[in-house]
């Protein structure tokens, strides 16, 4: 009896320790394997942080300067059409992939990559901070149910991407500094970041869709 209920409580304390525990190894890995998008990601919500900041502190005219990258202004989006939301959404949204798309077949892409993220993340606070500010509830409500869903899913584009673009960079370095083959043809590298640029670049398209369908839904339902 005694021996059986040694037994048990055994395979317990494994299968605790299975499920709540990390080994270094288990940690090495999982840093090696999402470490770049949880980086990435970090610096996008830093950006995000330090748009709303700014958009809620700032003057309009300052933010009016910024509207060919970011939405910033409203009374000017609410007179275009569906087709021109969509252009501009998309055009907006091209810019900083078309950036990281550079950036990923340069060996001095890893360094700046992350400043384009935060331009990105800022630029959406702006966007948040500024309906907050002018707007107040209703600004929110909007940008919820408006603007929130095409950003998100360019977001996740972007850091998809950025994270290949990352590895290929990194790549093109030490094939070119370092001179070190590091497990693989740089070819092989540069193929799949191409490959996820295309990917990416659908989700950018459908990011724009989804904002244009959107704005025409739900645009007009809003009284500013």
């Amino acid at each position: 009896m005694k021996g059986f209920i040694f037994s048990l409580k055994r395979k317990t304390d494994l299968i605790h320790n299975s499920r709540f525990s990390f080994s270094t190894q288990d940690i090495k890995y999982y840093i090696k394997r999402y470490g770049v998008y949880a980086v990435f990601i970090f610096v996008l919500i830093v950006g995000l942080a330090c748009g709303t900041v700014y958009a809620i502190s700032t003057d309009s005219q300052m933010l009016s300067s910024l509207d060919f990258l970011f939405f910033t202004n409203l009374d000017a989006r609410l007179t275009q059409n569906v087709i021109s939301t969509f252009c501009a959404c998309f055009a907006s949204d091209f810019v900083f992939l078309f950036s990281i798309f550079l950036l990923g077949l340069t060996p001095w892409g890893i360094p700046v990559m992350p400043f384009v993220v935060l331009l990105r993340g800022f630029g959406t606070g702006i966007t948040a901070g500024y309906l907050f500010s002018v707007h107040s509830v209703k600004g929110i409500v909007f940008y919820l149910f408006v603007l929130l869903p095409g950003t998100f899913l360019f977001c996740l584009a972007l850091i998809l991407f950025a994270a290949a673009a990352f590895y290929s960079s990194g790549k093109i370095f030490f094939r070119i500094i370092a001179d070190k083959n590091g497990g693989g043809s740089s070819h092989r590298y540069i193929s799949d970041f191409l490959s996820r640029g295309v990917s990416c670049l659908i989700l950018a398209f459908l990011s724009a869709v989804l904002d244009a369908a959107l704005w025409g839904v739900f645009a007009g339902n809003f009284n500013f």
